[in-house]
């Protein structure tokens, strides 16, 4: 199972979580760092089952809260391949 952590007190950026998803992802070097290219990657390219863990998201909820309701909503049509933890 692929385990995906990430820090939101590091990465207080969209483009510092798209980089660093991007980078324990396993994305291709052609991942468009946006949330089309997100989405794709979630329901069709990356290793499943797994587990996203966002640690501290409400310090940065305002400039991820587009990141989160796709995650959200990729967990949810993944059925129970994608599992989310917030924190």
């Amino acid at each position: 199972m692929l385990e995906l952590n990430f820090d939101l007190r590091e990465l207080t950026t969209r483009a510092a979580f798209y980089r660093e998803f991007a980078g324990q992802s396993g994305c291709p070097p052609t991942f468009g760092h946006n949330l089309d290219a997100l989405w794709d990657w979630l329901t069709g390219g990356m290793a499943l089952p797994a587990t996203l863990r966002l640690q501290h998201y409400a310090a940065h909820q305002a400039d991820l809260a587009p990141v989160l309701a796709l995650l959200e909503e990729a967990a949810q049509s993944l059925e129970g391949e994608l599992q989310l933890i917030v924190e």
